[in-house]
């Protein structure tokens, strides 16, 4: 799948914005600087194949700061491997795709399965996706790895890193949990440990009923002492806080009292309303203030008269005000114009003398003759045409003159040199060498596989002597009829059941064994605490007594020794009831026990039976175990084994010594092959160097093609050398003549110009003789003559501009002078012969003073009518306050004086409010009872045998309150015990601990599980990835390295460590084999991208290859590993499509530099 066309109609900064990929191209670039999209139409990419992300909760959806969401549009024309094409788009607003049209029609959801496959967004991200950060984290893991095979061609292909790092964590973390020797440290046994204290605290705790008996009895009394206490306490209570009470409100109706008694002074005043005192307050206040305000106004308005008569306005001043100020405003432009005159002045003389100079400089007489002779804009332009002419041509004829002196000293340097003897053209020996390039690689890897192939098979036999037991003939071995592992695992599995068999009947025999000791020891204990009557006793008592009053009772009178032997078994039987009926507990437990001893030692007796026949099947596993190797012949080498395990584990390891035996094979022939190459290249070696003249006959296969090679190198560069210098004759010769013709023509060029330049010369004042004058000298009059002729036009006009300004300064002096002298005749005569600056200044003081003192007379008029209009209103409100304040001394008591009367009620509600006080604390303390009932019940109150009481009531209750805590206290330690009978660590518990150790033992177990398979699976992917991927993706990679890194290293090349693990080595130009901790972090990173570039060519061989979309991975590479990069990138091409995202412009530079037609830059 590639690329033609990418149509970003609406995401993120981006409008509008196509970009064609041109067909062919070995490398696309799409270059922009900073902000100037790359990032949009890279997201782009992923969201035009894939479909647009959903947003997250509470934020807006990504790339729309410019374009709303349901707007957003992208499209594309894809192409895929086998021709087919689609032109289409995709919109966010339902994620659609549509026909890349105007009117955008649905496309089917699968219409881009041909061309994407399996992809999805994450594996295109990681696998097709690659940047300056995954670049560099690829290849410092890859260092880190240590070269092994499978991780690296994992981490390469899928983006992916880590994978041998995550494997042992997986296993580490396995090994925590379980593992086949028991530790402290492994939760696994942590978790069984648990359990079986669980089991055994299960049959430690049980409930015993003589405890719980008598634990509820004594709650039972508990409650009834503790609701009788309550009781007292309450009775106890009620009365100590009356008391209390009376007590605490005594003071407080004492008060009440003598409030009431002082408010009674003011009963004359109790038929005035309440607001009465406020309204005399208020009208007395206002009689005082508005008397005041009338003495204010009286005097406002006689000192605003006086005022008013002590302002004087001068009339003229007054009149004359407005041209006065407009006068005065221009003082300052006066000023300077009678300041900047004689400079000007001076001006308009240093100009006449500037052009007085100038005519002298161009050898006229005065500056009027200068006028007159001032030549035009169209000579001066055609003669400065003419000066540049002259000047280029003379450098034109001295440059040539100085290449044809060095180019014929570089002739004679050639012609001296020569090419030192005959020369061979060494093409037809590099060409015969370079034919056995791969026969002389495979030559040169024989040694190491011989080596490899020999360590082999010591590996080989030091594993088969590692074995237990050990095997050493395995060839022998291996021809024998060897056991199927299936048939061991059988045979393993049979044993370990019958073994698991009979652990479990020897375990049943000791439990029970241990459970008729224990229940023997119960019967014995019960027997020392005292007679153990049994039923079977008391039954056999009863049969005799009977038995003797039967005999009685045949007829006979008895005689005195059966009466008394009658009564003796009569009291016997009697006394072995009433024991049973005593120790009914502890006689119905012992019978519990007999009969659980019987019924033990039956099972004792089966489990003793099961013992033994599962120790018959083990014997009989056993045998058929041993019978199995017996008949293989494996007892003839004197192998035996006890262990089925150990048997099925030697077994599987015979097997894989047996591949790894086969594996050697294919070496031994390639080095058969090697040998049968060496003996056909010599031959052709030694020719070749006889026919260089090399005695190099005494050397090995590999050194002499190396010492041909160095040979042909010197060669070859002799040879190109000497063909260098004829070259460099031929072209030195050829400059030579075209310099030389060159010279002619521009001799012919100055002689025209200087016929043209000699009838210019007269125009701007040079005489014929000067213009005639060969060379610089005639080129540097001219232009001195050229600037002053420029300075002339703007010296003429800057000196009219001065004579101008002299002209109107002086008409506008005059014209503000007559102005002054004007007004100050009307204004004040005395000032007609004074300065206009000192009389303007003087009138434009009167002006302001008249002004001011007429805005005075107009503010004073205004205030005093204000003042008038105040004093009247003032006397009508002081006589409406006098009638008010009459009206309400009238209703007071016997005509009393208003001051006085107010002051009385003021006394009165201050008395009230203390009354009210005084009640309301009352009511706060009094706790809901009413005054009343207080009062009635104060009557009889005496506060001294009141306090005795309350302090007999208050030890009283003290030590009511000791008892309680008692009792409380035992209450709660009976519930302490009850509870920890009925929920503390007993069976209960135990049976949950049990169970929740076993659940975790079992969810321990299934982790591990998942842990062991995890990283058995992971071990095995990489594994089969390397098998399946190792050979050609490492030879497309060592081919892609080789390029990455300009020729530094041939190769890749594997061999294994100590430990026998695959390893990656990179092959120097010189044979050197360097591990990749010995890569620098730039060659890691080289050595990343080869393997990714490799991968991609081989999984494009067998699915619809998508593009591989890099951006700017070239930021910390130099110049020459940047040009390395472009051409392994451009020569994927042929295979899968590659664009290069970048903002940095050399590496453009260096793309169009090395790649040519081969790249296709495309400016974002």
């Amino acid at each position: 799948m590639r690329f033609e066309r990418l149509d970003i109609l609406r995401y993120g900064a981006l409008t509008d914005r196509s970009l064609a990929f041109r067909p062919g191209a070995g490398l696309h670039v799409v270059y922009g600087p900073n902000e100037a999209g790359k990032s949009s139409a890279l997201s782009a990419i992923g969201d035009l194949l894939f479909g647009f992300p959903r947003a997250m909760p509470g934020s807006p959806p990504p790339y729309t700061f410019l374009h709303d969401a349901q707007q957003l549009r992208i499209g594309a024309k894809l192409v895929s491997r086998d021709g087919a094409t689609i032109d289409f788009r995709r919109r966010r607003a339902k994620n659609a795709l549509l026909s890349n049209d105007e009117r955008e029609s649905l496309l089917r959801e699968d219409a881009l399965v041909p061309f994407l496959g399996t992809l999805n967004r994450e594996i295109f991200k990681r696998a097709f996706g690659l940047d300056t950060e995954d670049l560099r984290d690829g290849g410092q893991a890859m260092l880190q790895s240590g070269g092994e095979i499978g991780n690296l061609l994992f981490s390469a292909a899928s983006g992916l890193l880590g994978l041998t790092r995550l494997r042992q964590s997986l296993e580490g973390e396995a090994g925590g949990i379980f593992g086949p020797r028991k530790k402290q440290d492994h939760s696994f046994y942590q978790a069984t440990d648990r359990h079986d204290q669980a089991r055994r605290a299960e049959k430690e705790n049980e409930l015993k009923s003589t405890d719980w008996k008598r634990l509820v009895a004594e709650a039972e009394q508990l409650e009834s002492e503790i609701a009788a206490l309550q009781s007292e306490r309450r009775k106890t209570k009620t009365e100590l806080e009356r008391l209390r009470a009376l007590k605490k409100l005594q003071p407080l109706v004492i008060d009440i009292d003598g409030e009431l008694q002082e408010l009674a002074a003011f009963d004359d005043l109790a038929g005035l309303p309440a607001d009465f005192a406020a309204d005399l307050a208020e009208a007395l206040h206002a009689h005082a203030s508005l008397a005041g305000e009338v003495r204010k106004a009286e005097e406002d308005t006689q000192r605003l008269g006086d005022e008013i008569s002590q302002v004087h306005v001068e009339p003229a001043a007054l009149a004359a005000a407005a041209d006065i100020t407009t006068l005065f405003a221009e003082t300052g432009a006066y000023a300077k114009a009678r300041r900047d005159l004689p400079a000007i002045d001076r001006e308009v003389a240093t100009y006449d003398a500037t052009l007085t100079q100038l005519a002298r400089r161009l050898g006229l007489e005065s500056a009027a003759e200068l006028e007159k002779r001032q030549p035009s804009d169209a000579d001066l332009v055609r003669m400065r045409r003419l000066v540049e002419e002259g000047q280029e041509l003379l450098r034109s004829r001295a440059d040539l003159q100085r290449q044809q002196t060095e180019e014929g000293d570089r002739l004679a340097a050639l012609d001296a040199q020569g090419d030192g003897g005959r020369l061979v053209d060494p093409k037809p020996y590099i060409d015969q060498l370079a034919a056995l390039t791969a026969d002389l690689s495979d030559i040169a890897r024989g040694d190491a596989l011989l080596v490899q192939a020999e360590r082999a098979e010591e590996n080989l036999r030091a594993a088969a002597l590692r074995l237990r037991p050990p095997v050493r003939d395995l060839a022998a071995i291996l021809a024998m009829p060897l056991p199927d592992v299936a048939a061991l695992t059988a045979r393993r599995v049979a044993i370990e059941q019958a073994t698991l068999a009979r652990n479990g009947a020897a375990e049943k025999v000791t439990a029970l064994a241990a459970e008729v000791a224990e229940i023997a020891e119960r019967l014995r204990e019960a027997e020392r605490d005292g007679p153990v009557v049994t039923r079977e006793e008391i039954a056999a008592a009863r049969e005799r007594r009977d038995g003797r009053l039967g005999a009685l009772g045949e007829g006979r009178l008895p005689s005195a020794d059966e009466l008394t032997l009658l009564g003796g078994l009569v009291a016997h039987a009697d006394q072995l009831a009433d024991t049973a009926l005593t120790h009914a507990d502890r006689l119905s437990r012992h019978a519990e026990n007999r009969l659980r001893r019987d019924r033990a030692e039956q099972r004792l007796v089966e489990a003793r039976q099961r013992h033994a026949t599962a120790e018959d099947d083990l014997a009989r596993a056993e045998q058929d175990f041993s019978g199995l190797i017996e008949a293989s012949g494996l007892a003839t080498h004197e192998l035996v084994f006890f262990d089925p395990a150990a048997a099925i584990e030697w077994r599987r390891a015979v097997d894989g010594l047996a591949k790894e035996r086969a594996a050697i094979d294919p070496m031994r022939d390639q080095l058969a092959a090697i040998e049968l190459k060496q003996g056909r290249i010599r031959p052709v070696l030694n020719a070749i160097a006889d026919a260089l003249g090399i005695d190099v006959a005494h050397l090995p296969l590999g050194a002499l093609s190396q010492a041909i090679g160095r040979h042909l190198d010197g060669l070859s560069e002799r040879w190109a050398q000497s063909r260098t210098r004829e070259g460099e004759r031929n072209a030195a010769r050829q400059r030579l003549e075209r310099l030389t013709v060159q010279a002619a023509d521009v001799a012919g060029i100055i002689q025209a110009w200087q016929t043209a330049f000699a009838a210019a010369a007269p125009t701007i004042g040079l005489a014929a003789e000067s213009a005639a004058m060969a060379g610089h000298a005639a080129i540097d009059m001219a232009v001195a003559a050229l600037d002053a002729w420029k300075s002339l036009p703007e010296t003429l006009l800057e000196r009219e501009n001065r004579r101008r300004r002299v002209a109107g300064m002086r008409r506008d002096i005059r014209d503000y002078e007559e102005k002054v002298a004007a007004i100050a005749v009307s204004v004040d005569p005395s000032l007609e012969h004074v300065g206009a600056d000192l009389a303007i200044e003087t009138l434009h003081e009167m002006a302001i003073a008249a002004r001011n003192a007429s805005q005075k007379r107009k503010i004073l008029g205004r205030a005093l009518a204000d003042a008038e209009l105040r004093r009247e209103r003032a006397r009508e409100a002081f006589s409406a306050g006098e009638a008010r304040l009459a009206a309400l001394a009238h209703r007071l008591p016997e005509q009393a004086d208003p001051e006085t009367a107010l002051g009385r009620l003021k006394d009165r509600a201050r008395l009230a409010e203390r009354l009210r006080e005084c009640r309301s604390r009352f009511l706060a303390q009094a706790e809901g009872r009413s005054e009343a009932d207080v009062r009635a019940a104060l009557d009889s109150f005496d506060r001294i045998k009141a306090e005795l009481d309350i302090e007999t009531l208050t030890e009283a209750e003290n030590g009511q309150f000791e008892r309680h805590g008692e009792l409380v206290a035992r209450q709660a330690q009976n519930r302490k015990e009850r509870e920890a009978l009925e929920t503390g660590v007993s069976a209960e518990y135990a049976v949950f601990e049990k169970l929740s150790a076993e659940t975790e033992a079992k969810d321990l177990a299934r982790q591990w599980v998942v842990l062991k398979l995890a990283a058995g699976l992971l071990a095995h992917s990489m594994d089969r990835y390397r098998e399946r991927h190792a050979d050609p993706v490492m030879q497309r990679a060592g081919a892609h390295f080789s390029v990455l890194t300009g020729g530094r290293f041939s190769r890749l090349v594997q061999d294994y460590d100590e430990k026998d693990e695959l390893h990656l080595l990179a092959e120097r130009a010189g044979g050197e084999k360097v591990p990749l901790d010995g890569l620098s972090e730039g060659t890691g990173d080289q050595l990343f991208l080869a393997l990714r570039l490799a991968f991609l060519e081989d999984y494009a061989s067998r699915n619809e290859p998508a593009p591989l979309i890099v951006d700017d991975i070239f930021q910390t590479f130099d110049d020459e590993r940047t040009v390395s990069g472009l051409k392994a990138l451009a020569a994927t091409s042929g295979t899968f499509q590659t664009i290069l995202f970048t903002h940095q412009k050399s590496v453009v530079d260096l793309a169009r530099q090395e790649l040519a037609a081969g790249v296709d830059v495309i400016m974002l």
